[in-house]
């Protein structure tokens, strides 16, 4: 059991879990029974000036902060967390360094307190953080439509590294309720962000836990974006692909775009016979790089430009297209790409993995 003091950085999602009990009568396999129950669950991030600690609330210690009891910046000192046994040999998980995520679990034996903030009690979170070994100012080049509730965020460091943080959630870009008050994340704008090594599964080379974010520091000006997106300009999208990375920037001519309806799908309804329709649309993008081989029918994920496609689509309804076309092909463009999870293991997939857009730039002026 540990004793966790800090403030609550981050709130992720609530979920609810069915656990299966199995019971054995002997070795008669037969006689055996197994029971399900549902459990509750949310994980909070929670820091003090050092070190920050994953924090999963289960069933009623959950209801307190569903019902609104625990908010993020609250202060909080929680007694009898316990950890995992597999990782209390080293110390504790709170103490576990950098290479494996730290976890904590708070259940019904556990006791919260709230603190309030004075001239003894002031907690400036991850403030000596390893000597902000795992601070990086990340120069954000995606930021996608949200896909099930959560953010593709990608970008490059100081030191030139691409990075896609994983974990981040649409409450994360809400900016009333981040905690921070500004926004977090904007293309072609330095945001500090404090990240973790990925143990998820389909890891990719550039993934990263996404801890915290004190949001966004710098907006690059004019010459600034233009000097940046050359810098770290790629050859081609083999380049990119065909080298182990699944995350680049290439500097294409814009063939076509356009806009694909999704397929319908007609959802029976348990209460009756009526039925759902999905008419939503994706943009897609044709596009030559500077190989000179064309790509067809790549989906774009970059959420600014679907809301200037979509500006633009409300302000000029049967000219939107022409005008787009002409709007793409006077400016300079560039396409930060993405490759979605590389283990499929579907041969005809020439990366091994499906190709996107996730971030456009309009740079104006040739």
């Amino acid at each position: 059991m540990v004793t966790i003091t800090g403030k609550v950085l981050r709130i992720l999602p609530f979920k609810e879990l069915t656990v299966t009990d199995r019971s054995d009568a002997g070795t008669d396999t037969s006689t055996s029974t197994s029971t399900s129950t549902t459990k509750k669950v949310v994980d909070l991030i929670i820091a003090d000036e050092s070190d920050h600690t994953r924090v999963s609330f289960w069933d009623e210690k959950a209801e307190l902060v569903r019902r609104g009891d625990i908010k993020i910046n609250d202060l909080l000192r929680i007694e009898n967390a316990s950890v995992s046994k597999a990782k209390a040999k080293a110390k504790t998980q709170v103490e576990i360094s950098g290479e494996k995520q730290k976890r904590a679990y708070v259940g019904k034996y556990a006791r919260i307190s709230k603190l309030t903030e004075n001239k003894n009690i002031n907690i400036a979170p991850l403030s000596h953080a390893r000597a902000n070994a795992n601070l990086v100012k990340l120069t954000v080049l995606a930021v996608a439509r949200p896909e099930k509730g959560q953010v593709c965020i990608a970008g490059i460091t100081e030191d030139g590294e691409w990075i896609r943080p994983q974990g981040i959630y649409e409450a994360d870009m809400d900016t009333s309720g981040t905690g921070i008050g500004i926004q977090p994340f904007k293309n072609l704008a330095v945001s500090a962000v404090y990240l973790e090594p990925w143990l998820g599964k389909h890891a990719r080379k550039e993934d990263r836990f996404f801890v915290y974010t004190r949001g966004v520091e710098k907006e690059l000006g004019d010459m600034e974006k233009r000097a940046f997106l050359e810098r770290y300009l790629d050859a081609s999208v083999d380049e990119v692909f065909n080298r182990g990375r699944t995350l680049g920037l290439i500097k294409p001519r814009i063939v076509h775009v356009y806009e694909k309806k999704k397929k319908r799908r007609q959802r029976q309804k348990q209460t009756g016979t009526e039925t759902e329709k999905d008419d939503s649309s994706s943009i897609r993008f044709n596009f030559k790089d500077a190989s000179g081989r064309v790509y067809r029918r790549w989906s774009c994920r970059c959420d600014s430009f679907y809301k200037t496609w979509n500006a633009m689509k409300t302000r000029h309804r049967w000219t939107y297209s022409w005008r787009m076309h002409r709007y793409l092909k006077k400016n300079e463009i560039y396409l930060a790409i993405g490759l979605t999870h590389s283990d499929y293991g579907a041969t005809w997939l020439e990366y091994g993995a499906y190709p996107m857009i996730v971030g456009v730039h309009v740079i104006t002026g040739r």
